[in-house]
């Protein structure tokens, strides 16, 4: 994997901001700051801006606290957005984009090319994944702090290694990661086995709403804005509940409604097989990847469920 222009872009550029998309995941965390690190060791003047805070549970990872809000307008030589499919998603820190040169770096098949240079892997397990050739390909040392941020990315964009987009290539990144010093009992600690209070009450609320369709192919799980409120939950807390959905016998597609205080709908949306929940989410504005993929809902959640398993059952049409 060769990236010519993204290289020389980023050599020609000392001041350089990285940016990712609102609600950050464990691939934007860890890739953006794996980059971050990266790019500082070369002796690059070098930020990382987010609209929302990282959670808690990927603030182990070198230089999470130097990740700074997006504030007024600046100029740079270079803008990186990772792991963001459309602008809109960027939030304020979108405001970046225009009159500086963008370099758009993303897994997602559903990307909208917003950048003025636009390398996107479909194919990729995660953004991560594409990173760790980028740091390879300028021949930027692997040090363990920059291997565990770029596993971090890795680990959960593939639900640890399960999903389809995980490939020989991937297995063979992780291992040269494990090379360069990840501690795998210690980052699933960390990652897995370190659950809030709140997330454990947002999963036992989650189940009570428990609902399945289709002849049980679908299932379907919420959380109102007060559950929200009243486990004293993050939004980090709710990540991770619809494999409660998904992870059933006969389910092939789940789907996780998530009530915002702004009165939309989060949709998430899980398969197992042939389905492919991006044909699902782009009609409501949304995107992802065949096996995951996620959208926002005007309306109740009742109003938000009837479109979304509607939406299902007529795609299951189309592939049956």
């Amino acid at each position: 994997m060769i990236f010519p222009e993204i290289i020389s872009k980023i050599n020609e550029s000392s001041k350089i901001a990285i940016v990712s998309h609102i609600m950050p995941d464990g691939d934007s965390v860890g890739s953006s700051l794996a980059l971050y690190n990266a790019l500082k060791k070369a002796g690059k003047d070098v930020c990382f801006m987010l609209d929302d805070n990282i959670p808690k549970i990927y603030r182990f990872l070198k230089n999470s606290e130097e990740v700074q809000k997006p504030g007024k307008f600046e100029s740079y030589d270079a803008v990186i957005a990772l792991d963001c499919g459309d602008a809109e998603r960027l939030g304020k820190a979108k405001l970046y984009k225009e009159g500086n040169f963008v370099i758009n770096i993303d897994h997602h098949i559903s990307n909208s090319g917003f950048g003025n240079i636009n390398f996107v892997d479909s194919n990729a397990s995660a953004t991560g994944e594409i990173i760790y050739y980028l740091i390879k390909e300028m021949n930027i040392g692997l040090d363990t702090e920059t291997a565990e941020c770029l596993y971090t990315a890795i680990v959960t964009d593939t639900g640890k290694f399960q999903y389809s987009s995980t490939t020989a290539a991937t297995h063979q990144i992780a291992g040269d990661l494990i090379n360069n010093g990840v501690d795998i009992p210690l980052m699933f600690e960390r990652i897995y086995q370190n659950n809030s209070k709140a997330k454990i009450l947002l999963m036992k609320n989650a189940l009570n709403s428990l609902e399945f369709y289709h002849n049980g192919s679908i299932s379907c799980i919420s959380i109102t804005a007060e559950q929200m409120k009243d486990a004293n939950a993050a939004d980090e807390d709710s990540d991770g509940i619809i494999n409660l959905a998904r992870d059933i016998e006969c389910v092939e597609v789940a789907v996780f409604l998530k009530e915002l205080e702004t009165g939309e709908i989060k949709v998430g949306l899980r398969s197992k097989k042939a389905f492919d929940v991006t044909a699902v989410a782009v009609q409501f504005g949304g995107g992802g990847h065949l096996h995951a993929a996620g959208c926002t809902i005007e309306g109740s959640i009742s109003e938000a469920k009837e479109k979304v398993i509607n939406a299902i059952i007529a795609e299951y049409s189309h592939i049956q």
